[in-house]
């Protein structure tokens, strides 16, 4: 079961993002509020984490929308989470 679904606009991408969750949920600190969360309810362990990810291939809009694209999968995820388990992701606040 998901943890946790976010976006990124990481100035390092993807790499980047899981980077700062993953940091922030070793250490209970840090930038990422998922993260912290995930330490607050689970610890230090991030042994038994698996990746899935959206990547937007093949984009046929304006660099200009891709943020829109990728909020609004973000939120449709988050959306279907809630509708399969009644509840957000443990790891999410909104």
């Amino acid at each position: 079961m998901p943890v946790y679904i976010g976006l990124t606009a990481e100035e390092r991408g993807l790499r980047g993002r899981i980077s700062k969750f993953h940091r922030s949920a070793i250490n209970g600190v840090g930038n990422h509020a998922g993260g912290r969360t995930y330490h607050r309810l689970f610890g230090a362990d991030v042994s038994g984490l698996s990746l899935r990810y959206h990547q937007v291939e093949n984009f046929k809009f304006q660099t200009s929308l891709v943020h829109a694209y990728v909020t609004y999968v973000e939120r449709r995820l988050t959306w279907e989470h809630v509708e399969a388990h009644g509840a957000l992701p443990l790891s999410n606040s909104e």
